[in-house]
């Protein structure tokens, strides 16, 4: 099956249910953030500790996605290894709500991530090979942000912080198994195995046989290139993420009910820019946008900043600056899938998944965490402005992939 010769219908299909896949998982991910003003009263947890729970998880997404990912590219075997790693997800994503301690959320999340690994790049590949080269980058953005800030960004902290309040928070950790079973289901019955990934950079099949080494890959100046902004971007964002709410409700004074309708806001901006980014690079190119993208992600700190304290101000500033997230699947899947040899795809976006996990969700977290422990709760938020600017820099030296 090549992404040229698969129908409309089907493409659509597969968007829908890969777009509910990661929403389910972005849910989980997040969860913890959402949670985390009881959390921390429940467990007596510090900044640097909360930032710990995001770099288990981090942790263990970066290694576990790599693995995977290297195994599907060898076996030809994507779709089951999603199936069987998507209803391990299910089953682990209530390992938080045993948890009475720091240790013991600590390792729930630390095997979560192992199971959340090989997802992304899993449905990144299956959605660039049933996608027509005109919408790869539309369908590929959809898929990855759409669903997850639909789900997990926009539904996610209202839902999360209302059954927190009726039924607590550890319970609420239970409620995400019963939709990651019915989207393994979903796969198992409407979504084909590819039998072939194209990119836009090389359009010749190669045979397993001759496939080029991670070392190899390495060579590809944009793969390395979109390594580090992903590394960059997933630090700014992982960084709003873990001290947004606790920024907002104990230096703002706002209610975890007002924060998490906040919150909301910047999902709605963040799934708007997730479809819009990428379908506007498909137009106007890939390089464009991330540039674009990357130096305009200073507005959210800046906001949190200087306009924190004005509600309507800030809900605007999240709405407008959300829009930015779209950088991310170009840069963690579009470009790294258009930059390397057809059969490494799977590889190649785990690569920059893995540097992204590891440089911004492992290392940034309890640094940022850190720094707030130190100088308070600003400084983070400091730290987002000197990423965002890096981003956008690096971006410059990017080489165009999509044919116009």
């Amino acid at each position: 099956m090549e992404s040229h010769k698969t129908s409309r219908g089907y493409e659509t299909a597969v968007l829908l249910i890969l777009a509910l896949v990661n929403g389910v998982v972005a849910l989980d991910r997040l969860a913890v953030n959402f949670l985390s003003p009881y959390i921390i009263v429940d467990l007596g947890l510090s900044n640097t500790q909360l930032g710990l729970l995001s770099s288990a998880l981090s942790g263990a997404i970066s290694i576990s996605g790599l693995l995977f990912a290297a195994l599907a590219d060898r076996t030809g075997k994507q779709k089951t290894i999603l199936v069987c790693m998507l209803i391990a997800f299910s089953l682990m994503s209530g390992g938080a709500g045993i948890a009475i301690s720091f240790a013991t959320l600590f390792l729930a999340r630390l095997a979560l991530g192992v199971t959340e690994g090989p997802l992304v790049p899993l449905t990144q590949t299956i959605m660039g090979a049933a996608s027509a080269p005109t919408r790869r980058g539309f369908n590929m953005g959809t898929m990855q942000i759409g669903g997850a800030f639909l789900v997990g960004a926009m539904l996610g902290p209202i839902l999360a912080v209302q059954f927190a309040e009726r039924i607590g928070w550890q319970a609420t950790f239970f409620l995400s198994a019963l939709p990651g079973l019915v989207s393994a289901l979903l796969v198992v019955l409407f979504v084909r195995q590819p039998v072939q990934t194209r990119s836009s950079a090389s359009e010749t099949a190669t045979a397993p046989a001759e496939l080029p080494s991670i070392r190899e890959l390495l060579r590809s100046r944009n793969l390395l290139l979109s390594m580090a902004i992903a590394s960059l971007f997933t630090a700014w964002i992982t960084i709003q993420n873990v001290f947004l709410p606790r920024y907002l409700t104990e230096l703002m004074g706002y209610t975890p009910q007002t924060m998490s309708w906040m919150l909301s806001l910047s999902g709605l901006g963040g799934l708007v820019g997730g479809v819009l980014i990428p379908a506007l690079s498909d137009r106007f190119g890939r390089k464009p946008m991330t540039v674009l993208t990357g130096f305009a992600s200073v507005l959210v700190p800046l906001a949190l900043l200087t306009v924190a304290s004005a509600p309507a101000m800030l809900g605007i500033a999240f709405v407008v600056g959300g829009l930015v997230v779209g950088c991310a699947p170009l840069v963690c899947a579009i470009i790294p899938s258009e930059s390397v040899a057809p059969g490494r795809v799977t590889t190649a976006v785990a690569l920059s998944m893995c540097s992204a996990e590891l440089v911004g969700g492992v290392l940034s977290p309890p640094l940022a965490g850190l720094a707030a422990d130190a100088w308070g709760l600003r400084a983070p938020f400091y730290l987002d402005i000197i990423l965002a600017l890096a981003c956008g820099l690096l971006a410059l030296a990017l080489k165009e992939t999509v044919k116009r």
